[in-house]
């Protein structure tokens, strides 16, 4: 690498540690926060008398970014927050580019992009010469679950797999909300979180969730299920998303119910984590190879119907729920 060249570097938004030239990339506001109050905090205790200032590139007036970036009388410590480079303006993108080829001393930039193809040649720029941290959000249920055991990880708070089902259930795939949820058990709970203690904080949410419908549906709980399922339309879950729901259950009984094999490789096969392949298992030994069959097939008709071919999609979801509930073993 020739001399004076600087190295791209991609940090994990938990550990990042503050760098002259900073781009957070992503739409996740909530990543975006933990990081920038990260740096913040990190650099104020090594500058207590760090100045702060925020700018918009959407609304840029030139020289600004140079005037702020100057060396103060005292010498201070800078943090520049820069937001909306997605909407930069032309002179904030001339001015950017220049000043990342010659950064001042004791001036940390940080620059947000939440996405799209504005201002290209300076994020090309930043990702071989800044420090790039990605800010997406969540999306899969294992992405959430991770989420959630890290969070408490972090605290060091003792938590039971069940009960990390339980909140991400309950709350959802934002991450500030899971994030408060983790904080206030934390705060409120002394010992290890339950299953349990989940419920008791968030059990009304728990029960509006698309998962918790397919659970007991595919248990065999038919009372249990169709409460469930009303509660859940009429707190807002689309009948889409209980079939979706159910059609995911269902694919992975399916997919080991002929399998003579252990939880381990339940996990391996199905991608998922050993509370989760003990929970599939469980619900497995309630059904046969053509019951599942015939299950996935009325999940599928309910799934048609309530994207557009009945005209009660709400009627339709719960009929199949009744009838897939009927079809475990007795």
């Amino acid at each position: 690498m020739p001399a004076g060249t600087k190295r791209a570097s991609t940090a994990s938004w938990r550990t990042v540690e503050p760098a002259p030239i900073m781009l957070l990339r992503g739409p996740e506001d909530f990543i975006a926060m933990r990081v920038t109050d990260r740096v913040r905090a990190t650099v104020r205790e090594q500058e207590p008398d760090l100045e702060t200032h925020r700018l918009s590139a959407a609304d840029y007036e030139p020289g600004q970014l140079t005037m702020l970036a100057s060396p103060s009388l005292f010498s201070q410590a800078k943090l520049i927050q820069v937001d909306d480079l997605q909407k930069m303006n032309d002179a904030f993108l001339a001015e950017a580019l220049q000043y990342v080829k010659d950064p001042a001393d004791d001036v940390t930039l940080l620059m947000r992009h939440t996405g799209g193809n504005r201002g290209k040649k300076l994020l090309d720029v930043l990702k071989k010469s800044g420090t790039v941290v990605e800010c997406e959000s969540i999306k899969s249920d294992r992405d959430k679950l991770e989420f959630v055991t890290q969070e408490f990880k972090v605290h060091r708070k003792k938590v039971a797999s069940e009960a990390i089902r339980a909140l991400v259930d309950a709350v959802g795939s934002d991450m500030g909300e899971l994030a408060s949820a983790v904080d206030q058990l934390i705060s409120d709970v002394e010992g290890p979180v339950t299953e349990q203690v989940v419920d008791r904080y968030y059990g009304g949410r728990v029960q509006a969730t698309a998962f918790k419908v397919a659970d007991a549906t595919l248990d065999g709980q038919i009372a249990q299920a169709v409460g469930l399922l009303r509660h859940s339309l009429l707190t807002g879950v689309s009948p889409v998303a209980i079939t979706a729901a159910l059609a995911m259950k269902a694919r992975q009984i399916a997919r080991i119910i002929d399998a003579r094999i252990g939880q381990g490789q339940i996990a391996q096969t199905l991608g998922v984590a050993p509370w989760q392949a003990k929970r599939i298992a469980a619900t497995t030994r309630r059904w046969t190879a053509p019951g599942i069959a015939q299950a996935i097939e009325l999940i599928a008709q309910a799934d048609a119907e309530a994207k557009g071919l009945a005209r009660d999609p709400d009627y339709s979801v719960e009929r199949m729920i009744i009838r897939v509930a009927q079809g475990t073993r007795r």
